[in-house]
């Protein structure tokens, strides 16, 4: 295609930093190897999460101590995007003055409710979108009670927005990749048709692809899961399911958050504390990458996952991944190339992820079978160049 100057404005980035996060690096970089203008604007802290892209690309608004303060206040934090908008519009209009206008790719945050303030008189793409996500209704009980409120007034807020402010109606295109709950929320704004396009949410590095397939045979006990330790992301069922699993299976843990007490008290309490491993985040991604050819089997039991770049990752590897059929996992592969739990109750996933991976652990023709489907699905649908040029016919229609 032409190419275009683009500003990617994403309020998270880098390659350690979560799946948005590594999703937007990754996608400057191909833009940056398909030889477009690119200047990225997002916060000063990405700099810490493992960012390549060359300093003349990159421009950030600092942490300040008010930001910090939000942060502690979880009622408030979504107060942090609009501030990250507000101040990264000023960046926007200084920097276009300085060429031919630029088309302004808002990648980050996902959702199809947080405001952007894109400034007036510029070509504009939204998205991808997957949000408008929330728990299974047999896990309702442990959402927050700010994630229970914000499920309630989520219809609300997008006809407010709708009907007061217009800035969603004039945006060129939006990219939907959370399917039809995000397209219903887009309509309640006033979001029209023709505005929507639907696209898979994220690509996998090339050089993951690269990588041969790992390949399976024989019994192996080792299962590994990864990202913050947060409550949607469910880690604490699948140490409960080891419980219940071959006691030969062992769980590593990578990553931190705001959960990892609880979690390692769990482990303690349930007397697992010699078959779970904290490891806690690993320098690079690539480590991460490395560290998973050891194992059986991917656990990704997340109660409230938009899309999961995680699992696609995996997937690519030829890892078999455990996972529920909830949210964007249940888009992204099929009874083939992964195995899934109905989320119907706390009892039934514990037990199915227990199940899964004493199977998998002892059989290794079903774990080459679903590594195989797995990497193909993956190379079918997930390289950077077939994803980002579902996004970039949305650039060619402005």
């Amino acid at each position: 295609m032409t190419h275009r100057r683009i500003f990617l404005i994403s309020q998270r980035f880098g390659r350690s930093a979560g799946g948005e996060a590594i999703k937007a690096a990754q996608y400057a970089d191909f833009l940056r190897e398909q030889g477009h203008d690119l200047v990225v604007f997002t916060h000063e802290r990405a700099r810490g999460h493992g960012v390549t892209l060359p300093e003349a690309c990159l421009r950030t608004i600092p942490d300040t101590a008010l930001q910090k303060l939000i942060w502690r206040i979880p009622a408030l934090r979504e107060l942090l995007g609009l501030y990250f908008h507000l101040k990264i519009r000023r960046l926007i209009l200084a920097e276009a003055s300085k060429g031919p206008a630029p088309v302004l790719h808002y990648i980050s945050p996902v959702s199809p409710v947080a405001l952007r303030f894109p400034p007036k008189g510029f070509e504009v793409v939204l998205g991808p979108l997957t949000g408008n996500i929330y728990y299974p209704p047999a896990f309702h009980a442990r959402m927050s009670v700010i994630d229970r409120f914000r499920e309630r007034l989520h219809g609300v807020a997008q006809r407010v927005q709708g009907a007061v402010l217009p800035e969603k109606r004039r945006i060129g295109a939006i990219l939907v990749s959370g399917y039809e709950r995000t397209r219903a929320s887009l309509r309640l704004a006033g979001v029209a048709e023709g505005q929507m396009r639907d696209v898979v949410d994220s690509g996998v590095s090339d050089a993951l692809f690269a990588r041969p397939r790992l390949t399976h045979q024989g019994e192996n006990t080792r299962f590994a899961a990864s990202g913050r330790l947060v409550d949607h992301k469910a880690t604490d069922l699948a140490i409960k399911a080891l419980v219940q699993a071959d006691p030969r299976i062992t769980l590593d843990v990578y990553g931190d958050g705001e959960c990892r007490a609880a979690l390692t008290a769990l482990a303690a309490g349930l007397g697992l504390q010699d078959r779970v491993t904290f490891k806690g985040w690993l320098p690079r991604h690539e480590d991460l990458l490395d560290a998973l050819g050891q194992y059986r089997g991917y656990l990704f039991p997340s109660l409230a996952e938009a899309n999961g770049i995680a699992l696609q990752e995996a997937m690519a590897l030829g890892l078999p991944v455990i996972t529920l059929n909830w949210g964007g996992p249940a888009m992204l592969a099929d009874a083939d190339s992964a195995l899934y739990i109905d989320p119907v109750s706390e009892a039934a996933v514990v037990a199915g992820i227990a199940g899964a991976m004493t199977r998998l652990a002892q059989d290794g023709d079903l774990a080459e079978r679903i590594s195989l489907a797995a990497r193909a699905r993956a190379e079918a649908a997930f390289t950077w160049p077939a994803v980002a040029g579902s996004w970039q016919k949305a650039y060619r229609s402005l």
